[in-house]
Order: structure tokens, then C-alpha cells, then sequence
């Protein structure tokens, strides 16, 4: 999927769902930030933008916790770095997935809720859909855990064909 449509996607599915502004993203994951990301708040805060980079970083990101939470509010909000208006989406893995926070979770077993009916379907699509989400939990587990040793993972991998189903039915209104 197109990192492009795959933003697209995210941001209307959010559309259908509120946050509730834990503020555990902010806390916890680094936010990485794209050019336009760097050039938007640069202009807002002129040089002492790079006083909030992660210097440790391989990446341009800001440092962890998020410089500009301040009491579990965003203080950019309505310029925040595109990784964070699309929270819970993430495109950090090779395949669409949902970060497991309080939201990510209400929307994880809306999505899971379609899987399964879609999954005793007799539609092709359907069935060629459940095969691609199994496929990519398969190859996640391949990158992600390594003889003898385990980590935990707090994402739901899904696939394209499953967001775009599960978008259509908020459209529906089902």
C-alpha cells in the first residue's frame, strides 16, 4: 500500500473515533518527523526548534516525551507532525498496523469484528483479504521474534484490502 493512501485511510477512519488524550504516545514513542513536518515547526519556533530533536536518533525526531505535551495537551496540536495526526495508524513496519493504545484498541476490535465476518464469508475478495492480513502477521513474527527469544508487540498488523473494507462500512454507518 501507498504510504500516501494509507494516510488517507487513517485519517478518515479517525475521523469516526475520538481520542481520549491519554497522552501515552506522547510519553512513550519516539515521533518521527518528516521534512514538511521540520520546516512547519521550525517556522513556529524558530531556532529553538532543534533544541527539542532527539540528538540520539538515527532519524529526525523529537525527543521523548514529546516537548510539547504539557498536562496531556498537545500545544501544537493543530500542527502536530503528521505520525501523531494519524495515531494510531503507523507505517514504522513493512505492512499497515495499529498501535494497541486505548484508542488503537477500540478500533483494532472494530477492524478484527470485520475480519471475522469477512473471514466466514464465502466472498473470494473476503477470503483473499484474510489470506494477505495472515500472510503479513506470518512475515511480522519472522522480523520480530528470533529463536529462544520473545518481545512484545503492541500492534495489530492489518491489511490494505481489511482498512479499506472496514472504512466503507463506517461510511455505511453498519
Amino acid at each position: 500500500m501507498r504510504r500516501g493512501r494509507y494516510v488517507q485511510l487513517a485519517e478518515e477512519i479517525l475521523s469516526y473515533f475520538e481520542c481520549e488524550r491519554c497522552g501515552e504516545c506522547c510519553r512513550t514513542l519516539p515521533i518521527s518527523l518528516s521534512w514538511a513536518d521540520i520546516e512547519r515547526l521550525y517556522k513556529i519556533e524558530g531556532e529553538g526548534f532543534f533544541d527539542k530533536l532527539d540528538n540520539d536518533a538515527i532519524e529526525n525526531c523529537l525527543r521523548t516525551p514529546c516537548p510539547y505535551l504539557k498536562d496531556n495537551r498537545c500545544m501544537i496540536y493543530d500542527k502536530r507532525p503528521l505520525v501523531c495526526r494519524v495515531f494510531p495508524f503507523e507505517f514504522a513496519y513493512p505492512f499497515p498496523s495499529i498501535r494497541l493504545c486505548p484508542l488503537g484498541r477500540k478500533i483494532s476490535a472494530e477492524v478484527s469484528k470485520l475480519g471475522q465476518e469477512l473471514s466466514n464469508g464465502s466472498d473470494s475478495n473476503s477470503e483473499e483479504a484474510v489470506r494477505k492480513i495472515i500472510e503479513a502477521y506470518d512475515r511480522f513474527g519472522d522480523l520480530m521474534y528470533e529463536e529462544g527469544k520473545s518481545m512484545k508487540c503492541e500492534v495489530m498488523i492489518v491489511s490494505p484490502e481489511l482498512l479499506e473494507a472496514f472504512l466503507n462500512r463506517l461510511r455505511d454507518g453498519d
